[in-house]
């Protein structure tokens, strides 16, 4: 059956020889441009618009046995990561008492009114431990969420949990508390 037996015009598809051996596969790169040869749409005088290189997130290489698989087989070993040595969690922690937490030994963070000790993941952190320190005895929620959006870090430190961060005082409150002066 031709295509004028189906009521004529019809598609028709050149038929490729085979080449001898197969070609080599070369690798979409960021340099490959795709052009439109239909002929269908107007010529456009267009450049290609170029890929701009964004610049990679600084990692730093981590030491033998300092991976975050490590890191969760550590998580899950029952090891004590949140100093309380097996304590209760605290519901009163004020940012003062946060503060006093930045040191590599002794490193608190508040991620989302929780409270973190991050000593024991420090040398997990893919970032390196200098950038976790600038966040240590500090709110870090901004940075972190800044940075990693997508991590889940209820997950990452559930076992470094110390607390929940106290409210804020209110300023009426602190006038109120602090004795008249004569």
């Amino acid at each position: 059956m031709s295509a004028d037996d189906l009521g004529g015009g019809g598609f028709s598809f050149p038929v490729l020889d085979q080449p001898a051996e197969a070609p080599k596969k070369i690798p979409l790169t960021a340099f490959s441009t795709v052009t439109d040869r239909s002929g269908s749409a107007a010529k456009s005088p267009e450049a290609p618009v170029p890929i701009t290189d964004k610049p990679a997130r600084s990692k730093v290489p981590l030491e033998k046995g300092y991976s975050q698989v490590d890191w969760l087989k550590l998580s899950k070993s029952g090891a004590d990561l949140n100093g309380l040595s097996g304590g209760s969690l605290r519901r009163d922690i004020t940012l003062e008492e946060v503060k006093k937490h930045s040191t590599l030994e002794d490193a608190w963070m508040v991620l989302r009114g929780k409270v973190y000790n991050i000593s024991p993941y420090l040398r997990f952190h893919p970032g390196g431990v200098p950038i976790l320190m600038k966040a240590a005895g500090k709110d870090g929620t901004a940075l972190f969420s800044k940075y990693h959006p997508w991590v889940n870090a209820d997950a990452l430190l559930e076992k470094c949990l110390v607390g929940l961060l106290a409210p804020a005082p209110e300023a009426g409150a602190e006038a109120q508390a602090k004795p008249a002066s004569s």
